[in-house]
């Protein structure tokens, strides 16, 4: 589970999809008041809980900057986080009832796709 602020985090690095360092996600902040030191931390702990890596470093005047990036994406942590909140196969629960109330037949296709590639890809 996430802290608001590890959650803040990850939404922005969800949301510009590129690598970036603790002064870059700072600067992207916004209205947060949010000093380097803090957001090492937050990044400290989003590291411990596998939510992001180190993706590249980058020279800055004379020292190197760590960037980092999401591990998983944004619909990979939150079926995680599901899942690990409803360990007996409530997954598909919620796929029926997805399915059930489901008033778009492109949605349906889409799965259905994706369903036929995964049985190709595991020889099912």
């Amino acid at each position: 589970m996430l802290t608001k602020s590890e959650k803040q985090i990850m939404d922005l690095l969800w949301s510009v999809n590129e690598p970036l360092s603790c002064t870059e996600i700072v600067e992207l902040s916004g209205e947060k008041t949010w000093k380097d030191s803090y957001v090492h931390s937050l990044i400290k702990s989003l590291m411990k809980k596998d939510m992001v890596e180190i993706a590249a470093f980058e020279l800055i005047s004379r020292s190197y900057a760590r960037k980092f990036k999401p591990k998983l994406n944004k619909e990979q942590y939150y079926l995680r986080e599901y899942l690990s909140e409803n360990p007996d196969n409530s997954f598909i629960k919620l796929f029926a009832s997805f399915a059930e109330t489901a008033d778009d037949p492109k949605q349906m296709e889409q799965i259905e796709g994706i369903i036929k590639e995964w049985k190709k890809s595991h020889n099912v």
